[in-house]
């Protein structure tokens, strides 16, 4: 008999949490130094992934995850197994650890080993660390404070905010939408103002510093005619301004630092001195395989910046990743995705004008078909070879965990450190690898794109489909989404990694022709640098959004260096 997961409940609040935590983070919490981190809007846990897992010079892990707020719940389902994973595998509790790979396997419906103290412990602590609530509300605030006192925040081990608030308000696909809807006012949209969360946070806890992530529209976004990044800017210097003066305390106020260059923006200073652009971090040029610009602030509590100046030398900033020579490196799809197990996609027949029929019988007629209609003689031969390969050859569709690859054929490749990172230290493992149903006429749209882009390098725009490939959009020959089906090149870091693989595939078609698929929901994880052991709950499109919405694990590990380095020389920290 396993125990239902609902059954366990979180355990109580007492000083005893932190002597049965400690088991889990090798610390004495008497003189525990590490420094605590509230992951906010944390979504499945890509930013909590980073820091959680940073280790200094010492081999040390000086972070630690005392709280994770999401409301989504299958959200919260990963985030709760993903710390339950973290908990046994420091354990060593072989029992433990088994029964939870045979749960990512299928092989069990529970993670949690019958009779098991380790692992029941170990889930009462993370499920006690996810906090699924909605933040803004009253009650969530309550409980979050809750959260806080018992994590023993002290002068020793202090606090760190990280998170990124949804990016819908911001987002140029969520600005489209709403300039769609009549009467749409941005003022209204409480969307806009989700970074405010932090504000309550940084000026009753006064935190060392935060790290605030999303989306570079958040730049460009207006309200009223003005632009938001500066008030943004302007809230998060001096957040007691915005939440409430106490005349009976001094409130902190804050420095907001580049990651790049380490340009900063204080409070009092002309919002019209500050570069936008300071603050954006493209993610190909740290060792991330797709090209995902995003905003990334770093605040540092005023006092120890002041701290910090007087100490002198550089402010620690991300390091791009170099050649030999020095030149910027790129971590092209191919090197990420090479060892996957191939699969093929399953037939839809939703909306399809195809026959009922198996693999091969629906999809021969139809490719001979689009085939005659390619006017260029080499890229016809190319689709007619590829058509063969897609028909003939007999894949699986893959699974909740399938039968890994030789990963030599990329750690060759990859930077070392990336390599390790994708295995760490579980047994080889190929999770949420299961390929989507797709309608027989987008397979022939995806192997036309993967055939063209191998042929040229780029992924086709509506006008290079021939007619029989056109769907039956009225937007199709408008010029408005003339990038509908796009290609995840091989040679090249793959496009920005979005929600919207959840809608469809059409965004995420595999550089494989003999494949003719759209990416597995590990295929995008490894895009984002999840790690290969990092399990998604939910249904498939639950994952996908999942994925999408995170912050690249491996970049969130960098940013956490940087933190280190900055708290470990202004004192805070494990020795």
């Amino acid at each position: 008999m396993q125990i239902p997961m609902a059954a366990l409940a979180p355990p109580p609040i007492t000083a005893d949490y932190a002597l049965s935590e400690s088991r889990f983070t090798g610390v004495n919490p008497v003189i525990d130094s590490q420094i605590r981190i509230i992951d906010l809007f944390a979504g499945c846990g890509g930013m909590g992934e980073g820091f959680a897992t940073f280790e200094n010079e010492a081999r040390q892990q000086p972070f630690r995850v005392v709280a994770s707020v999401e409301k989504d719940p299958a959200a919260c389902r990963t985030l709760r197994l993903r710390g339950f994973y973290h908990r046994i595998l420091q354990s060593g509790d072989q029992t433990a650890l088994d029964a939870y790979y045979a749960y990512v396997r299928g092989e069990r419906n529970s993670p949690i080993a019958l009779g098991c103290p380790t692992a029941l412990m170990a889930w009462q602590a993370a499920e006690a660390e996810v906090l699924e609530q909605t933040l803004g509300k009253p009650e969530t605030a309550s409980k979050l404070r809750a959260l806080i006192e018992r994590a023993q925040i002290t002068p020793r081990a202090p606090l760190v905010l990280i998170g990124g608030p949804p990016c819908q308000a911001y987002s140029s696909a969520g600005r489209g939408r709403n300039a769609g809807i009549a009467d749409y006012q941005p003022e209204l949209d409480g969307r806009h103002f989700l970074y405010r969360v932090y504000l309550e946070l940084l000026r009753d806890y006064e935190p060392a510093a935060f790290v605030l992530e999303n989306v570079k529209g958040m730049l460009s976004s207006r309200i009223a005619g003005q632009p938001l990044f500066p008030r943004i800017l302007q809230d998060l210097a001096s957040p007691a301004t915005v939440q409430g003066q106490d005349g009976r305390r001094v409130h902190p106020r804050y420095r907001i630092y580049s990651l790049v260059d380490g340009c900063s923006f204080r409070h009092g200073q002309p919002a019209a001195s500050v570069r936008p652009d300071w603050f954006i971090v493209q993610a190909e040029r740290y060792g991330i395989p797709q090209t995902r610009h995003r905003v990334i602030l770093l605040g540092l509590r005023e006092d120890l910046a002041g701290t910090f100046d007087l100490m002198g030398g550089a402010f620690p900033r991300l390091s791009p990743l170099t050649g030999t020579e020095g030149q910027p490196l790129d971590i092209p799809t191919r090197q990420v995705l090479a060892d996957l197990p191939p699969l093929h996609s399953g037939l839809s027949w939703l909306k399809s004008a195809c026959a009922v029929g198996d693999w091969a019988d629906t999809l021969t007629p139809l490719f001979a078909d689009v085939a005659l209609t390619i006017q260029e003689p080499a890229l016809r031969a190319a689709f007619e070879n590829a058509a063969c390969q897609v028909i003939t050859m007999n894949r699986p569709r893959g699974g909740c965990s399938v039968t890994p690859r030789d990963h030599a054929c990329f750690s060759v490749e990859l930077p070392e450190d990336l390599a390790g990172w994708y295995r760490g230290q579980a047994p080889p493992l190929v999770l949420n690898h299961e390929t989507r149903t797709h309608m027989p006429e987008d397979l022939a749209r995806y192997l036309f794109c993967t055939v063209y882009a191998r042929q040229k390098g780029v992924s086709p725009r509506s006008s290079d489909f021939p007619e029989a490939l056109a769907p039956h959009h009225r937007s199709w020959a408008s010029g408005k989404f003339n990038d509908r089906f796009r290609v995840q090149l091989a040679d090249q870091p793959a496009p920005t990694v979005m929600s919207h693989f959840a809608k469809d595939g059409h965004y995420a078609i595999h550089y494989d022709p003999a494949q003719c698929r759209s990416l597995t929901v590990r295929e995008a994880a490894r895009l984002q640098t999840f790690p290969d052991s990092y399990f998604f709950e939910g249904n498939r499109t639950q994952q996908y959004t999942q994925v999408g919405n995170a912050v690249p694990p491996f970049l969130a590990r960098q940013v956490a260096a940087v933190v280190w380095k900055l708290l470990q020389r202004l004192g805070y920290g494990a020795p």
